[in-house]
């Protein structure tokens, strides 16, 4: 039987200290490390505040969970996400779009 395809989404997230991003780029790369490879989550963007993590359609509730529960820097500064999108034009569109 053929292994079902892998359709990408995207999770788009924010936290409140942009000068934290390395802090919270190495925090959420600890938390997916022990994943298998091939449903390892990539943070794909990360800029002033807000991010993008790439992920399969059956990792996406579990990605989200992760991203919630992430604490990262010294005082702990919360993540949370903002939404999911099927391509990352319309993450970016949606998410990190000036106002």
């Amino acid at each position: 039987m053929e292994k079902p395809k892998r359709r990408d989404r995207y999770v788009a997230f924010e936290f409140s200290e942009p000068r934290l991003r390395r802090e919270v780029a190495a925090a959420f790369h600890a938390a997916v490390a022990n994943w298998p490879t091939v449903e390892r989550p990539k943070l794909v963007l990360l800029e002033a505040g807000r991010g993008l993590v790439r992920c399969g359609h059956r990792e996406k509730d579990d990605v989200v969970r992760l991203l919630n529960g992430l604490r990262a820097g010294s005082p702990a500064v919360a993540v949370r996400t903002v939404g999911t999108s099927g391509t990352i034009r319309r993450a970016r569109m949606r998410y990190f779009s000036k106002p």
